[in-house]
């Protein structure tokens, strides 16, 4: 007997798997799509998913290294200040950070492909999740019957508005780091140092902003995007449906962003 193993999930409590593949599979199921379409849209999924725990290992390697580097870490005296000369950058974080942002859009432009999976690749035939998902949208106004117009609207107030502050986020710091977009993103940034006062060491580490850190970012940006991914994917399933039927979802997200700044 043949077995297959298609998805292997890391995630603590294997996120992915429970959020994506399995409940968006059951989902699937009971949908009145032909045998060709089911495959094609589970072909997504799946695909999907490994997207998903691409930008999940990238965090989980980044967060590891700033455990990894804090023993080791220069500690500078607060309650003696002496000229410093030693700093220490360091390169896998900033690399890890890259590779994160970098497998954020991929994951962005794999579920704009999700609907064609109901429309047909003729009639969905673009390829990226384009001007940071209005393409998107402007899209599935140009596909949709006149009936279902309604629904794009839809989508925009009640899925996408949820989250369009996370991709914005997330897509400029992709095309600053990248493609080096407004003069890229510092790899001074990326230290992991302690700073002794009275006797205590508090480490610091690479900072979003002044309040927040990379890491906590990076935590924020990958929930809110798992949770974008499976309700845009059932709202995308949801255009096939007759107009007697529909279904009801409830968007949430972490609410604790801040933007980037130098």
């Amino acid at each position: 007997m043949l077995r297959r193993q298609l998805f292997y999930d890391l995630t603590e409590n294997g996120l992915i798997n429970q959020r994506i593949v399995m409940a968006l599979t059951q989902f699937a199921q009971q949908l009145d799509l032909t045998s060709e379409q089911k495959e094609h849209f589970l072909n997504r999924l799946l695909l999907q998913a490994k997207k998903l725990l691409a930008i999940w290992i990238h965090f989980d390697r980044f967060r590891r290294e700033v455990d990894r580097l804090k023993p080791e870490a220069i500690i500078y005296d607060k309650d003696s200040p002496t000229e410093h000369t030693d700093i220490q950058y360091s390169q896998e974080l900033y690399l890890e950070f890259d590779e994160f942002l970098v497998q954020y859009k991929s994951s962005l432009d794999y579920l704009a492909k999700v609907p064609a999976a109901f429309f047909g690749e003729r009639k969905w035939n673009f390829g990226s999740f384009g001007d940071k998902g209005q393409r998107v949208i402007r899209m599935l106004r140009s596909v949709l019957p006149k009936e279902k117009k309604q629904l794009v609207a839809d989508f925009e107030q009640k899925v996408f508005a949820a989250h369009r502050s996370d991709i914005e986020d997330a897509i400029e710091a992709r095309d600053r780091i990248n493609h080096y977009a407004q003069g890229g993103i510092p790899y001074e940034n990326f230290r992991v140092f302690g700073i002794r006062e009275s006797g205590e060491v508090t480490f610091r580490e690479p900072m979003w902003s002044e309040e927040q850190t990379i890491r906590q970012f990076m935590e924020i940006a990958f929930h809110n995007h798992l949770k974008f991914v499976r309700i845009s994917s059932c709202f995308f399933s949801g255009f096939t449906f007759r107009r007697s039927l529909g279904f009801f979802t409830f968007p949430s997200r972490i609410t604790r962003r801040i933007h980037y700044g130098n």
